[in-house]
């Protein structure tokens, strides 16, 4: 009779029975998977839920739109508005005013005022349903009323509003008074969520509440998909300055400032996932070697190869579903810290969102869910291929493997080595691509991973002596019981050794950027009290400053000289850029340059004849050297400036374009300021100052007033916030690798418990049965430590050099601190003490008599 293609029922019998038989060491691999899997889904929803809240986010504000007309910097006055209405323009457009607001009534969060006309906005963006306050008309005091505002119900049932309740709004450092005149609650879904960080207001109640009179931020447009003859006529139309652009293509650039961030995170999440193979992989395997006398009576027997790996691949596959699916709930009670910690970061670096949950997307829950399971089945494969492969009689020995796995450590360190080669290679492909980047950086990882076991083996050899000579024959014994399980110990070692290089490589990456910052700040900080206004972004403030507080600090008794800053978006054929003026003569000595070409004396000279400055970010992005001009469109028409200088900058990973203020107030015609630095003469206290500024400054705008020492600590606040999540991820991936040595100690302990029967009726004490345990967890815990020392400072490099450069666009100074690595081993030799305690006193409570009787 043929045999049926599925496993035996007797078969499957004989795995559940296993699997349920040995339930710690099931539960083991579970939570290595399911913390790996936990991981990686918790930063995928938390990217996908920040990338959904922006889509939302965007799609409430422009509605329909295809096209927006744009100021190329300074501003947009409500009269292009009239002239295109009045000028016959036959396609649906509508005015907009958008700005970030804040208030105490709604828990101080960042929320989207946007102002619309109604009477023509309805082309573009319809927000009320059948259950608004707000008639489909909307009301006569939103109209008519100063200070009207529309919010969703679900904000106002967030906080407690009711209509009429009113609300103090916090908006570029001015407190104004507003209401809510209605509540809006859309028909679908997806527009209700959208609308939890928008507060809807009139086109003129926006611009009295944001001090925007007579002026636009924006004018929304419909227009036909063969519009080249529309386009022509508007563009006519359009004063100086006036930019028509694309939706499309707006959104896509500013989607790109974040693509490199989320994809870091993405990457660094399945370290964990990685780092739990080792787990899976190693408790297999030794689920292998305990039962090879089993599989050999099953083969004696008839059984097959093809079931033997079946009944083993089972096996991973149940532990494996169950595994992803705590490690997807899992990662969905993490989510909602991780989408805070996400959405921080690209408030501090790239721009305001107003994401507030974690949305659950079930494409993510799936993936996370089918990394799981193919994790568990692709590293159960090399153990079920070796349990089918031994012929009945060889699986009948216990040393077989251990044989095999000391003959191919040479074989193995030689593939590590052709992966650690390939991984170079990759990294010189001129290509600037993220994905090589990460390619080449997982082939180093695990070329270096599989020259553990060589490395390990050669270490305790080495050791050998040194432990004999200080523990005796405990000492001789102990390098020698893990030389003889080598296929386990040193995989456990090399799942130790990748977590603690991890913890290494990402250590030494902060640490330098926290010293290449460091010595930034310090170089370019040189003002004594910086003044800005407050902004929900904290790497640059493009909010205007009171013209009055400048007239006042610049004649401040003890202020020696004032320095100003306007920091604005303007717009180019590369898209959106960051243009910041300044009129610090001294900006040529203040600034570290990558590329320069003419004396650090002379620059400011060379801006004042129309010379600008790039930083390195901008220049990597854009791929822009010193002599080359950069295209930028002012409100006379695209200008081309000369590039006489690249410097280091660590405020923006997008870069920006530094332009002497003169030349800029001449192109642009705007005298605004967004920042001032003061510097006070030699012996002069900056608190004291910064006090008496702080109370006798006349101003109706709220100021920011900081000496240089304070302002240096705020930075370094957004950088300790910017890397929480990357150290949160460090520390779960150390997490999981302890869980792995425990996993294979316990296993090990477990094989060896016929030995340790006969060492105990021999003589050996309990005492001396914890000593000989906790040295050889020792030994697996320094060798780890000191094979993770060379691994992480080559991972660092990877990091600085490779991903960071090609991320962000900024280089940075290694710094290789001693405490970084002598701390890493730490944690390696305290995780393997503590992972013996468990073996060392189950074995050692346990009767000679059973032990020796042990199967």
């Amino acid at each position: 009779m043929a045999r049926s293609n599925l496993l035996p029922p007797s078969l499957i019998r004989l795995a559940w029975r296993y699997v349920f038989k040995r339930g710690w060491q099931s539960a083991l691999m579970i939570l290595g998977i399911a913390l790996g899997v936990a991981v990686m889904v918790s930063i995928d929803l938390a990217n996908a839920s920040s990338t959904r809240a922006f889509e939302l986010s965007t799609e409430t504000v422009t509605g329909k739109a295809t096209h927006q007309i744009l100021p190329s910097g300074g501003e947009l006055d409500d009269s292009v508005y009239i002239n295109l209405r009045t000028a016959g323009v036959d396609v649906p457009m509508a005015p907009v005013i958008s700005a970030y607001v804040s208030s105490p009534q709604m828990g101080n969060q960042a929320f989207q005022l946007l102002g619309i006309d109604p009477f023509v906005d309805r082309e573009f963006r319809d927000y009320s349903g059948a259950g608004s306050s707000a008639p489909a008309e909307y009301s006569l005091d939103f109209l008519t009323r100063p200070g009207a505002l529309l919010v969703s119900a679900d904000v106002a049932e967030r906080f407690g509003l009711s209509v009429g309740a009113a609300l103090s709004l916090e908006n570029d450092g001015r407190s104004v008074e507003a209401y809510v005149a209605g509540l809006l609650l859309p028909d679908d879904t997806l527009t209700r969520r959208s609308l939890q960080g928008v507060l809807l207001a009139d086109i003129s109640t926006a611009q009295e509440l944001t001090g925007r009179i007579g002026r636009l931020d924006r004018i929304d447009l419909i227009l036909p998909t063969e519009s080249n003859a529309i386009l022509g006529q508007i563009q006519d139309l359009l004063p100086d300055g006036m930019l028509l652009v694309d939706v499309e293509s707006r959104k896509g650039s500013v989607e790109e400032m974040t693509e490199a961030f989320r994809l870091n995170l993405s990457a660094l999440s399945l370290l964990a996932l990685v780092v739990g193979l080792f787990l899976i992989y190693n408790t297999m395997t030794f689920s292998v070697v305990q039962r090879r006398p089993l599989f050999g009576t099953l083969r004696s027997l008839g059984v097959t190869r093809r079931e033997v790996f079946l009944l083993v691949a089972f096996e991973a596959v149940f532990v494996g579903v169950i595994g992803s699916a705590f490690g997807v709930a899992l990662g969905v009670l993490l989510g909602q810290n991780t989408v805070n910690l996400v959405t921080q970061t690209i408030n501090d670096l790239y721009f305001t969102t107003t994401v507030r949950e974690l949305g659950i997307q079930t494409g993510v829950l799936v993936k996370g869910f089918c990394l799981g399971l193919l994790a568990a089945l692709a590293t159960v494969i090399p153990p079920a291929i070796e349990a089918a492969r031994v012929e009945p009689r060889a699986a009948l020995l216990r040393s077989g493997l251990e044989n095999k796995a000391r003959a191919a450590v040479w074989l193995v360190a030689a593939l590590g080595a052709v992966l650690i080669i390939l991984g170079y290679l990759v990294f010189r492909l001129p290509f600037d691509n993220l994905i090589f980047g990460f390619g080449g950086t997982l082939l180093v990882l695990t070329g270096l991973a599989m020259l553990a076991a060589i490395g390990m083996l050669g270490l305790l050899k080495a050791l050998a002596p040194v432990t004999a000579r200080m523990f005796g024959y405990l000492g001789r014994m102990a390098p020698r019981n893990l030389i003889s399980a080598l296929s386990r110990t040193s995989v456990a070692v090399a799942a130790l050794m990748v977590a603690v290089a991890v913890t290494i490589g990402v250590s030494l990456m902060i640490n330098s950027f926290r010293y290449t910052v460091g010595i930034w700040l310090e170089q370019t900080l040189q003002g004594d009290i910086y003044i800005s206004a407050p902004s929900f972004t904290a790497n640059q403030s493009l909010v205007e400053i009171d013209p009055a507080v400048y007239r006042q600090v610049s004649d401040w008794p003890g202020v020696e000289r004032v320095d100003l800053l306007r920091s604005t978006q303007v717009y180019s054929p590369y898209g959106g850029l960051q243009l910041s003026a300044s009129n610090n003569l001294d900006i040529g000595r203040e600034r570290i340059f990558k590329e320069i070409k003419i004396p650090k004396e002379e620059v400011f000279a060379a801006m004042q004849q129309g010379g600008v400055l790039l930083t390195e970010p901008l220049a990597n992005r854009l791929d822009l050297q010193v002599g080359e001009y950069i295209e930028i469109n002012t409100p006379a028409g695209a200008q081309l400036f000369p590039i006489i200088g690249v410097y280091y900058d660590y405020s923006s990973s997008q870069g920006f374009v530094m332009m002497e203020q003169e030349v800029y107030r001449d192109h642009w015609k705007d005298a605004a300021i967004t920042a001032i630095a003061l510097r006070l003469p030699p012996g002069v206290d900056s608190d004291l100052v910064t006090e008496e500024l702080i109370a006798g400054i006349r101003s109706d705008q709220n100021l920011i007033i900081r000496p240089n020492q304070a302002l240096r600590q705020d930075v370094m606040e957004v950088f300790d916030r910017t890397f929480r999540i990357t150290g949160a991820l460090r520390i779960l991936a150390t997490i999981v690798a302890f869980i792995g040595v425990l996993s294979t100690l316990l296993l090990l302990q477990l094989e060896k418990q016929r030995e340790i029967g006969i060492l105990k009726a021999l003589g050996l004490s309990g005492r001396e049965l914890w000593r000989l345990v906790m040295l050889e967890t020792s030994l697996m815990g320094l060798i780890a430590g000191i094979l993770a020392a060379p691994t992480g400072y080559i991972l660092s490099l990877i990091l600085i050099r490779v991903i960071n450069l090609r991320s962000f666009g900024w280089t940075l100074q290694l710094s290789a601190q001693p405490g970084a690595f002598i701390f890493s081993i730490a944690i390696a030799l305290t995780a393997a003490l503590l992972a013996g305690i468990p073996p060392a006193w189950r074995l050692s409570r346990m009767a000679a008599a059973d032990a020796i009787r042990y199967e």
